[in-house]
């Protein structure tokens, strides 16, 4: 299989067309889409903030300058940007139809021996996803430094962030970055929404003044959280891990070519499946905690 080359039309990358169906794009139209993608989500955030400011006397906890940062962070940029790249994989969710329906048919149906279209061939839809990816994670890494978050969050950007670099550049695994950093962050969307009531990392007092809505997103996040990450991640681990193994064990062209992003991608897989298990844990710690707490109340 020909190994896709790198268009020289330097363009926006802002739609699935942009990308073509056969070439890789070059990276000056990345990071020109990734330097604007930035910028926009800079603006969106501020728009956020001079809104909650406009209406601060709606409430006295949006009177606190540092609570409208917080609202503007998490809504505004990322939540923005989980919408947007869970959007883009479940638009692109055909190209991986094959190992969906061996997800749904608990294996009665299975995927074909073909790792090579899976781990090597262009994905214009799965391009997207990484670029939008990366230029979050970009984003991302700023704003844990600045709000000092923590080392585990930074370890998961710079991860990730590199995952998605590798994918787009030589061009790998993106049939499968469609469900790692598109479909999967369906339940990071609904935890950024969440992260505003938590004391540490939210806005103080916001979980008394909407408690049931936060038991309302939290319930969905829980729900996502299962089938995105505890169901659906394994069983596309277990395929992606499957590919890159045939793949290595051919040692065709291509694998040669792409050897040292394969276990690239193999060693920042077991780590952000390594983070999975631990946030798994966390959940269920404080699912029993708000249990607990509900009984007590009642």
């Amino acid at each position: 299989m020909c190994r896709p080359t790198t268009k020289n039309a330097t363009r926006l990358l802002l739609t699935t067309e942009s990308f073509g169906n056969d070439t890789i794009p070059d990276k000056k139209s990345t990071f020109m889409t990734m330097a604007s993608i930035v910028a926009i989500l800079f603006a969106i955030e501020h728009t956020v903030r001079a809104v909650l400011f406009a209406f601060k006397d709606i409430h006295p906890i949006l009177e606190d300058e540092k609570n409208q940062m917080i609202l503007a962070r998490h809504v505004g940029v990322d939540f923005t940007c989980c919408v947007a790249v869970s959007w883009i994989g479940l638009a692109n969710r055909h190209h991986m139809s094959d190992l969906l329906d061996s997800f749904f048919s608990m294996g009665k149906k299975t995927m074909d021996e073909n790792f090579e279209n899976r781990l090597f061939k262009f994905v214009p839809g799965g391009n997207h996803v990484l670029l939008m990816f990366f230029a979050y994670q970009v984003k991302n890494t700023y704003d844990t430094i600045i709000w000092n978050d923590g080392p585990e969050y930074l370890f998961h950007h710079i991860l990730a962030g590199t995952a998605a670099w590798g994918g787009m550049y030589p061009g790998c695994a993106q049939y499968y970055a469609i469900f790692f950093m598109g479909i999967s962050e369906v339940s990071t969307a609904i935890l950024v929404l969440l992260a505003n009531f938590d004391p540490d990392l939210g806005v103080e007092g916001l979980e008394d003044v909407l408690p049931m809505t936060r038991i309302v997103v939290a319930v969905a996040f829980v729900i996502a959280f299962i089938f995105c990450r505890t169901l659906l991640w394994p069983c596309t681990t277990y395929y992606f891990c499957k590919d890159v193994f045939a793949a290595l064990a051919a040692d065709s062209k291509e694998a040669k070519t792409h050897k040292k992003w394969l276990w690239t991608f193999m060693v920042t897989l077991t780590g952000l499946s390594m983070l999975q298990v631990i946030w798994l844990g966390q959940i269920i710690i404080l699912a029993r905690e708000e249990i607990l707490k509900l009984m007590e109340e009642n």
